[in-house]
């Protein structure tokens, strides 16, 4: 298969994996009831329920923009990619850490993998080369 195949499904599972935490994003912004994400089991009791929904909506807003900047950068042939995905799937690991006590385990534990296999592939496995996607 080409290159173009391979870049265009990594691009994807990236851009999908960094809009499924608009479920983490929606009741920091009152988007919704469900509250998920929105309480943290460090900042609430710290900082009260205002500032920590605004710093977990920051984290939020900040991963997903950094996903789709990697799976973006990754169509378009951009080598920068690859440390922006790395620093989305920190960043949402510590998000995911910090709002833990607010999150059902079935979002936690697939967002947390889906980070780790990214953590996994791009830094341990170096997959993939850049020459099965290009850049």
């Amino acid at each position: 298969m080409s290159g173009g195949f391979w870049r265009v499904v990594v691009a994807l599972v990236i851009l999908v994996h960094g809009a499924g935490h608009v479920l983490f994003l929606a009741p920091c912004l009152g988007m919704t009831q469900w509250g998920q994400a929105a309480h943290s089991w460090l900042l609430t009791r710290t900082l009260g329920d205002g500032p920590t929904r605004a710093i977990a909506a920051l984290l939020w807003l900040a991963v997903i923009v950094g996903f789709v900047a990697a799976a973006a950068s990754l169509l378009v042939g951009q080598a920068w990619w690859r440390p922006v995905a790395v620093a989305s799937a920190g960043v949402s690991l510590l998000a995911l850490a910090l709002f833990a006590s607010g999150i059902s385990r079935q979002p936690l534990l697939s967002a947390g993998l889906m980070n780790v296999a990214i953590l996994v592939a791009l830094l341990w496995i170096q997959w993939p080369s850049a020459d099965l996607v290009g850049a």
